[in-house]
């Protein structure tokens, strides 16, 4: 019997650089299948119920709102704001019985999707963080201070105090439980918290070198191991840039449509509590390119196998 899912569409961009990723969330849910003959919007194509989460201005007049001082704390709280509405829509979610399908907007809402699993579970469960960066900053190490690349550090308990105790004082995730795949670009100071943690890090070098499949199965392995519930935060930059123009940062050298074989039917997985999509910035794309790969991803992550007929490969640097 398939779930029930609760759409969460929230649209923020104040952590992002590039502001822009805050109206992707509408722009994706009321979508009409770009891919196929059918008249359906994408929250009725795929979710049981839809909540939309509003913190992002209509018109911004500056896309890309520097973080000066003067700003810095202005985006701060318009940031932590989204975040602490996307803990509180989350955890009433998961209180109905209902899976959460979290749709950003910037990555800066992650730390409120995963406290708020911490709060429901009261126990340890793993993260697949699938991007090209590490979001592993806190707000001394980040050289642009944009709150989209703290997330994964606040959620292991570094960075502003009011984010790393939202929903309770304690880390919300234990480095052992989590794996990063696809990161290529990131700095020292992020690098270095993660590896003095000992966070598994899969690099697209080792992702190309070993494939996909096989990286993905042991991450599986490990975020699932002592029968631990399991999510997974997907930034859509994890894609390589020449597939997903509409995205604020995106990166050469990233994953291909071949994934979408290993993904095949995810959301219906025992173990899987919760997804997150994010970082969609539809100022940015061409030709809806970014916006279609997004309708493939979520069809095959249901189960649809249109985009699966891709002998499973190991992806090859271009």
């Amino acid at each position: 019997m398939a779930r029930h899912r609760t759409l969460i569409s929230v649209s923020s961009g104040w952590g992002a650089s590039d502001m822009g990723t805050g109206a992707g969330p509408l722009v994706i849910t009321h979508s009409i299948n770009p891919i196929q003959a059918t008249n359906k919007r994408f929250d009725q194509t795929f979710f049981d119920r839809c909540h939309h989460i509003e913190n992002h201005p209509a018109g911004i007049p500056e896309p890309r709102l520097s973080f000066t001082p003067n700003n810095t704390n202005f985006r701060h709280n318009n940031a932590v704001s989204a975040i602490k509405q996307t803990y509180d829509r989350v955890l009433s979610t998961l209180k109905d019985n209902s899976f959460p399908f979290v749709l950003g907007g910037d990555h800066s809402i992650a730390v409120g999707t995963w406290s708020a699993l911490k709060t429901h579970l009261n126990q340890d469960f793993g993260l697949i963080w699938i991007d090209a960066h590490l979001d592993a900053h806190t707000p001394d190490t980040s050289p642009s201070q944009a709150r989209h690349g703290m997330p994964l550090a606040a959620l292991l308990g570094y960075g502003d105090a009011e984010l790393i105790t939202l929903g309770s004082n304690v880390p919300k995730l234990k480095p052992e439980n989590i794996v990063i795949m696809g990161a290529r670009s990131f700095e020292e100071g992020e690098f270095e918290l993660l590896t003095r943690l000992n966070v598994r890090i899969m690099h697209m070098d080792e992702i190309f070198h070993r494939g996909f499949d096989t990286c993905f199965q042991e991450a599986l392995t490990l975020v699932t191991s002592g029968n631990k519930a399991f999510g997974v935060s997907f930034d859509i930059d994890g894609f390589d840039a020449s597939i997903v123009p509409g995205t604020g940062t995106p990166e050469p050298g990233g994953l291909d449509e071949t994934i979408l074989v290993t993904l095949n039917n995810l959301l219906n997985h025992d173990k899987l509590v919760a997804f997150e999509l994010v970082e969609f910035n539809p100022r940015k794309d061409k030709n809806s390119a970014t916006l279609k790969l997004i309708w493939k991803l979520v069809s095959t992550l249901e189960g649809a196998k249109q985009w699966t007929t891709v002998p499973q490969q190991k992806l090859h640097h271009q």
